[in-house]
């Protein structure tokens, strides 16, 4: 009996690393719909920025989409929350941290930027 279960659970554990390198490559197939870069208003930049610079200032979160490009000016639009740690005027990218990750963003990318709203409030 016991070897059944052991040799269940290396399966399962088996088929859980299957399924996640599955996922990371499905992350950069070309399968995915590409889009071109979205056109974004100058205002709506503007705005972008603020949110983001407020962001550190005022530690609250925010939800954030960026386009990221994959093959000649076609990309996916990605989107995370987080808090912003770290603004990098030199490099024009900033860094968003939430529980699991943290990854840095350029200025230019941006799509979208929302104050994430506090769950149950």
């Amino acid at each position: 009996m016991a070897k059944n279960i052991e040799d269940f659970s290396c399966g399962m554990e088996m088929a859980i690393l299957k399924h996640a390198a599955a996922l990371a490559n499905n992350e950069e197939s070309p399968a995915l719909t590409l889009v071109e870069r979205p056109v974004v208003d100058e205002d709506d930049f503007g705005e972008m920025c603020f949110r983001v610079y407020d962001s550190t200032q005022y530690d609250y979160a925010i939800t954030v989409s960026w386009f990221r490009e994959t093959d000649d000016g076609l990309g996916v639009v990605k989107t995370d929350w987080g808090v912003v740690r770290n603004i990098d005027v030199a490099q024009r990218k900033f860094k968003l941290v939430n529980d699991w990750e943290a990854q840095w963003i350029g200025v230019e990318d941006l799509v979208r930027v929302v104050k994430t709203k506090r769950a149950g409030f």
